[in-house]
């Protein structure tokens, strides 16, 4: 089958979409489908990144007439490289403009949201369908695309909420390089690189900075924390985290805790043909080894899809302390892998951190039991998953 995973944005940019694409594009191409990543800017200053499959960049475009150009590109890539199947990642832009295709080449659409094009937190201003000028595109997406996917339950209910057939729905997860977190290719000292003292304890969280996260949340629990556990430091890792700092100085937390900023992906690209693939360490997945436990503290029903950082931490083996929202509670088990707990509650989160902190049994049996349940998410499977509901909008599209 001739694949197009169709994005506007793409590694090295770092995010949770990005690595969906890259993985399953490889799972894909293992199986043996031809595959290539259509759509992301970066034609310049990227053009060197290479990876295992056709990566096919587009110049940065702005002004009016921006959907027309991309819709012109899409139509052109297709044309030209072939195409069986378009899934698009996001219900906007993406989606909507490979469902304008249909107009001039009907080619058969999955589209896979992932979490702020079709999620909406109202009291937060979150979500693209509250932009009045977008939400009647993600509408004209959910009607003429053949097939949609759904990560968790919340994306699901989300679909349903904005619109969407249940009929054409199919619940996919995402899924995890178990491989990559479980050990690490190359051993680093996380401590020496973030300055931590030896004796130091880790909390760790990772995603990029949205309210809806809830980092503050975290950041206001660790007082309460550091009363009864003074070695503890929280690491948050993401692009604009910057934003925490007023808060850490207000509660006089600029030293116990770290903000890495965006961690790069690994070395998994070769740069190009005069540059020698780079064997430093992936210092993410040292961070998760170094870790004692993983907290996504998401605000609201909506916060997340599924937490790719939460499988990748669960594949590391670290028990997992979440809010009891949609998409966490799709993989964290209460009291078997980690422990859910009420959003936007300090005082519960930090109960719940120190509990794990104080009982190393508790935590290396969740800890067990979370690279057992990760075990299940292996991108081969996922992606058999994809291919079974790429057959399905083949099908639609044939009869009509």
């Amino acid at each position: 089958m001739n694949i197009v995973l169709y994005v506007n944005s793409f590694l090295p940019t770092i995010g949770g979409r990005e690595l969906v694409v890259h993985y399953l594009a490889g799972a894909l191409r293992e199986i043996g489908h031809q595959v290539r990543v259509v759509g992301p800017a970066g034609w310049w200053s990227h053009r060197k990144v290479r990876f295992g499959y056709p990566l096919h960049r587009w110049p940065t475009l702005r002004g009016r007439f921006v959907e027309q150009v991309q819709l012109l590109q899409l139509l052109l890539d297709t044309a030209i490289w072939g195409c069986d199947i378009i899934h698009a990642h996001n219900t906007y832009p993406t989606g909507y403009i490979a469902a304008r295709l249909k107009r001039i080449r009907d080619l058969p659409l999955v589209v896979t949201p992932h979490g702020e094009d079709i999620n909406i937190v109202p009291e937060l201003g979150f979500g693209m369908r509250l932009n009045t000028a977008v939400g009647p595109k993600i509408n004209y997406t959910l009607e003429r695309t053949e097939m949609l996917t759904a990560i968790s339950a919340g994306i699901e209910a989300s679909l349903v909420n904005a619109g969407a057939s249940r009929e054409k729905i199919r619940r996919i997860p995402n899924g995890v390089d178990v491989e990559r977190f479980q050990k690490p290719a190359v051993a680093a000292d996380i401590r020496k690189w973030l300055k931590l003292p030896a004796e130091s304890r880790v909390i760790l969280t990772v995603g990029n900075y949205r309210p809806c996260k809830g980092h503050e949340v975290l950041i206001r629990s660790m007082p309460l924390i550091l009363y009864a556990e003074p070695n503890v430091y929280l690491v948050i890792v993401g692009r604009g985290t910057d934003k925490l700092r007023p808060l850490l100085r207000e509660l006089d937390l600029d030293e116990k805790v770290r903000l890495t900023g965006s961690i790069s992906f690994p070395a998994v690209a070769s740069w190009s043909q005069s540059h020698s693939v780079n064997h430093s360490p992936d210092w993410l997945a040292c961070l998760y080894h170094s870790s004692e436990m993983y907290v996504s503290a998401g605000m609201d029903e909506g916060a997340e899809g599924l937490s790719l950082a939460v499988l990748e931490a669960m594949a590391a083996g670290l028990p997992v302390v979440a809010t009891n929202i949609s998409g966490n509670k799709d993989i964290v088990i209460h009291g078997d892998n980690g422990f859910l707990v009420p959003p936007a509650d300090p005082s519960k989160l930090a109960e719940t951190v120190l509990l794990l902190l104080k009982s190393n049994d508790i935590k290396f049996r969740l800890g067990r039991k979370a690279k057992e349940i990760a075990n299940q998410y292996q991108w081969r499977e996922v992606a058999l998953q994809y291919l079974s509901v790429y057959q399905e909008a083949k099908e639609r599209n044939a009869r009509g």
